[in-house]
């Protein structure tokens, strides 16, 4: 029997499928069963990877790392809340993709705190292990017949330095968000948080008026004035990068830098750089949304590995270009992998039976990285975008738990495919059966109801 032919025979209760699964006789009852655990570097497992030999009366893990002792728990809680017992057998299970994550817009909607821990516990069960969130963020409207005086703009975290950004209608301690970021860690999370700039910057622009532009609105900065404007900036990041207790422990902060009239590329390419040495000289791993192919231009950028450029619409950055400069890059693909709830453009609902059948990381909007260049694809991401800023086109309000409703099987099905890319050995039908089977997390106050559809 082949090996395909064995693991169709005997799938695991689990998501995601290990790498390797090769199920034994007999069955181990879990309740009662000794677990071993042994961290063992040289294991030739990487930090996330690990095995696990399930025997009657014993269940025997190695990990890499302190990551694949976490990621081996989760396999061990999917199997013990899927029944008393379960097979024996062996598994050795490594990530193909070492980012595997999900952007969350808390910028135009509030989200509580539990939420998002919620959220994390939830992703740590599922080997999701990259929590982006979009701090900040503003009403889309056109310049042309914008009130600026009325459109919704929120920064979310507690500000010292410039006290009157944060928003009075939601935003989070710096303590808070500090442990929140700490506690990931402890389960395998690692939080990115993101100032967006220089698009997207109405609740800086609101603070400090002189440096909205006017030709392209109020939310963009006016790059003929970036010299003071990264001056204003680099106290503000820097209250949150330095410190002997950093609120944001790192390693990584996303700047945004998106989005920008192109006419003026020169200015944004500079702007770009700046951003980016900024972030690497606080010693921190700098990300932003890859917009240097819309972006022209002669300006040069600094560019290395330890740069990570979301690939989030080819027009605006060509994989191909970042992957040439030397970039790390991220999938996130719009036309796939957005939600934007009730807006009637992207997804309300991804599709998760395409994503599943059809996509992986290295797939993006119709690239395919190439084989020498996957040690520079980091992995994958979707994202939620709160563009209704948390109303209904009628103007109703709608919640975290209608966001919640959406992420779920998004979250489920892409652990899936972020972990181990395609897959023979188990079909849609399989795969969505078995999603709508598996109990959550413990702690987590789940409130989704869309089942992953089988057929």
């Amino acid at each position: 029997m082949t090996m395909t032919a064995i693991v169709l025979a005997a799938l695991l209760p689990v998501i995601p499928q290990p790498s390797e699964w090769k199920p034994a006789e007999g069955e181990c009852d879990l309740a009662s069963a000794k677990v071993s655990v042994k961290i063992d570097a040289d294991a030739g497992l990487g930090e996330e990877g690990y095995t696990m030999d399930i025997a009657p009366g014993a269940v025997d893990i190695v990990a890499g790392g302190a990551t694949g002792r976490v990621w081996a728990g989760r396999t061990l809680s999917q199997l013990k809340a899927a029944g008393a017992k379960a097979q024996c057998g062996a598994i050795r299970d490594v990530p193909k993709y070492r980012v595997r994550g999900f952007v969350m817009d808390v910028g135009r909607m509030y989200h509580s705190m539990d939420f998002l821990r919620d959220l994390a516990r939830t992703m740590s069960y599922y080997k999701l292990n990259t929590l982006h969130i979009h701090l900040n963020d503003n009403e889309i409207c056109k310049q042309a017949d914008a009130d600026w005086s009325t459109k919704y703009a929120a920064f979310r975290m507690e500000c010292e330095t410039y006290p009157e950004l944060t928003a009075k209608d939601g935003h989070y301690t710096k303590k808070e968000f500090r442990d929140f970021m700490l506690w990931c860690r402890l389960i395998g999370v690692t939080v990115v948080p993101e100032f967006d700039v220089p698009a997207h910057s109405l609740a800086f622009t609101r603070v400090r008026p002189e440096f909205a532009s006017h030709k392209y609105g109020e939310d963009h900065f006016d790059l003929d004035r970036s010299e003071e404007i990264l001056a204003w900036l680099k106290p503000l990041f820097a209250e949150y990068l330095t410190g002997e207790n950093p609120t944001f422990i790192g390693p990584y902060m996303h700047v945004g830098t998106d989005e920008y009239n192109k006419s003026e590329s020169e200015k944004f390419r500079a702007f770009t750089d700046a951003m980016l040495r900024m972030v690497a000289g606080f010693g921190y791993r700098p990300c932003a949304w890859g917009a240097l192919s819309h972006a022209k231009g002669e300006t040069p950028v600094i560019a290395g590995r330890d740069i990570t450029m979301d690939i989030w619409h080819n027009p605006f950055y060509q994989p191909e270009e970042a992957l040439k400069a030397g970039y790390s890059i991220v999938s996130v693909p719009d036309g796939a992998v957005y939600i934007v709830p009730f807006a009637g453009y992207y997804y309300d609902y991804l599709n998760c039976r395409m994503l599943y059948e059809n996509w992986e990381p290295r797939n993006i909007a119709g690239y395919t990285v190439p084989d020498d260049r996957m040690d520079q694809l980091a992995g994958g991401k979707f994202a939620l975008w709160n563009d209704l800023l948390g109303k209904k086109k009628d103007g109703t309000p709608y919640t975290e738990a209608d966001n919640w409703d959406r992420i779920h099987p998004a979250l489920q099905t892409l652990s899936q495919k972020m972990w181990s890319g395609a897959r023979a050995d188990q079909g849609w039908k399989e795969f969505a059966e078995l999603a709508n089977s598996l109990k959550e997390p413990a702690g987590v106050k789940s409130t989704h109801t869309r089942l992953l559809k089988a057929e």
